[in-house]
């Protein structure tokens, strides 16, 4: 690339491999005009050239590829000890004086984190690209950094961001393709108001006559008289019609929220290095918490109460009794086709685990052994022969723990979760181990398989029907969700006065942020960790207790010296 030339800005869009620079006799560039603007000519063999800028400004090493299709900046330089090439962009949509200042904190930026410089642009926006940014296109970046850093993000958040584009790409509500630049906070609220309408119009909580009305006057919020009209009598109710579409709008506004402080940050930091005037500057998406259309802690938290949302089964009016009763009574309905959704939805109660945690649960001794820090699995005694034969405790060779035993890998917190199963968990569990699918199917490797061996994930998935079915069986108002039989196990804990600090573990939360120092320090929590036989007399009394709810289940399951509970007649 020793040839070193200077063209216009209007030559440097239009440079192609077709063309080359005019040379003289001896080799050097023909030039006109005062400033010495190179001359072109055809170029009959079409091959691919290069040159030296010799423009002022031009950092050393800095020069222009020109390809059959288009011309690209470029700069080869030795950066801390090693020669590097790499692009700054393309000449149609860069000036050549952006190009420059680019160039040349790349080169800076480099030598100061010895790394490449394709590292340090991975991240870069150029000015043309800044000022076309629209809202979703600030989203796909701020979703591509979290996909690619240290500790990349979980694979439910990067779906929730890309569920949020979806969202603001509908017609309805027409954001998604907006520049940030255009935006205003008009826009953002008018968008706010169609999404919520647009989530509501596709929940599959609400009936299709309400959501009919709803889409006629357009509005989510319907008056008293309005939902009475449509059969709505109850408070809680009315609470849930009119929340409808919230969560997805708030969870879509506040992402593109994040994505665009995400590039405001990043855009002000480039033009500080390149010593210019950023240019974006203010995020409208701020609007929305100024007009107070995003709930806080305090208003989420009424309208739970509320609407009542959150509804673990109880003892006072026998749901859990009459839900374990119902769900045990399933397992042969339909010629045993449910049989797997029951033990997978009894085994989430007795666990106090997340639908999906229980889902993916797999045999430990079908797992290889490279994933087992990685895949969420149940170890049982009998999987140890040789602690079997020889009449010692069986202890699980990754977690070198004894006993039956669960492990959740990479949690909502991100965190592994390793507990003991209690009785009951051990005997459904190993009810699913003694009819196991053979090693030669698709999905053997599943504790809950899918029906079918097409499932796309082949573990068990869906419990709407089942959990439909038992909601009718119940004499409350909102039927039970999966989640609800997670926070059951809560109300038993603390039933049974279980410390806080146990019942945590057993749930895998995270301890309270200290907002004053009476909470104690991080390390002294830890400190407080309990011990694994903590945790398993734990479940042996709160699983008991729960399971006394239920005797014909209580008596089939329990251990053979505990004493059998009397049979309750059915109504």
């Amino acid at each position: 690339m020793g040839l070193k030339l200077k063209f216009t800005q209007d030559q440097l869009r239009q440079l192609r491999s077709t063309q080359r620079a005019k040379l003289d006799e001896t080799g050097q560039p023909v030039v006109s005009g005062a400033k010495g603007w190179a001359t072109l000519v055809p170029n009959t063999e079409g091959k691919a050239w290069r040159f030296l800028d010799g423009n002022d400004g031009a950092p050393g090493g800095f020069g222009v590829y020109v390809g059959k299709t288009k011309a690209t900046y470029e700069v080869q330089r030795r950066i801390n000890g090693r020669v590097m090439r790499f692009a700054i962009g393309d000449t149609r949509e860069i000036s050549l004086e952006d190009a420059h200042l680019r160039a040349h904190r790349l080169l800076v930026e480099s030598k100061q984190k010895d790394a490449h410089p394709r590292v340090v642009q991975r991240d870069d926006l150029s000015t043309q690209s800044i000022r076309r940014l629209t809202v979703n296109g600030a989203i796909q970046l701020y979703h591509d950094m979290l996909a690619r850093r240290a500790r990349p993000a979980t694979d439910s958040t990067l779906k929730m961001l890309r569920n949020s584009m979806a969202r603001l790409a509908r017609p309805e509500v027409g954001l998604g393709h907006v520049a940030i630049k255009d935006l205003n906070e008009e826009q953002v609220l008018k968008a706010f108001a169609a999404t919520r309408l647009s989530a509501a119009l596709q929940s599959n909580r609400l009936n299709d006559a309400t959501k009919l009305y709803m889409k006629g006057v357009q509005r989510v919020e319907l008056t008293d008289d309005e939902l009475r009209k449509l059969g709505v009598h109850s408070e809680a109710m009315r609470e849930r019609v009119r929340a409808a579409g919230v969560s997805a709008a708030e969870q879509t506004f506040a992402t593109a929220f994040r994505a665009v402080r995400y590039v405001l940050e990043k855009e002000a930091r480039q033009a500080k290095s390149a010593g210019r005037a950023p240019l974006l500057v203010g995020n409208d998406f701020q609007v929305l918490w100024e007009e107070g259309k995003m709930r806080d802690g305090k208003q989420l938290h009424e309208y739970y109460q509320k609407a009542r949302v959150r509804n673990p089964l109880g003892q006072e009016d026998n749901t859990l009794g009459q839900s374990i009763e119902y769900l045990w009574g399933r397992r042969s309905a339909q010629r045993g086709q449910n049989e797997s959704g029951v033990y997978y939805l009894l085994t989430t109660l007795f666990l106090g685990a997340r639908r999906n945690e229980t889902a993916q649960l797999a045999w430990y001794d079908r797992v290889p052994e490279d994933q087992r820090q990685s895949v969420s699995w149940v170890w049982l005694d009998g999987m140890d022969s040789k602690a079997k034969r020889e009449g010692k405790p069986a202890v699980n060779p990754t977690t070198k723990k004894p006993g039956p035993q669960v492990f959740f890998a990479k949690t909502k917190n991100r965190r592994d979760h390793n507990m003991p199963l209690g009785p009951f968990s051990v005997r459904l569990i190993q009810h699913r181990f003694e009819r196991r699918l053979p090693p030669g199917d698709l999905r053997a490797r599943w504790v809950y398989p899918a029906r079918s061996q097409k499932a796309k994930e082949g573990h068990y998935k869906d419990s709407k029907a089942i959990m439909k079915g038992l909601g009718k069986q119940l004499p409350v108002e909102f039927g039970p969700t999966p989640h609800d039989l997670r926070r059951t196990l809560g109300r038993y804990a603390g039933k049974l006065q279980i410390p806080d600090r146990i019942t945590s573990r057993l749930f895998n939360h995270l301890p309270p942020r200290a907002e004053d120092e009476d909470e104690g320090s991080k390390s002294s929590r830890r400190y407080q960790e309990p011990e694994w036989y903590e945790l398993q007399e734990a479940l042996h009394r709160v699983e008991q207790l729960m399971a006394s709810s239920a005797p014909s289940f209580y008596n089939e399951l329990k251990p053979v010296d505990w004493p059998l509970l009397p049979a309750v007649a059915r109504k």
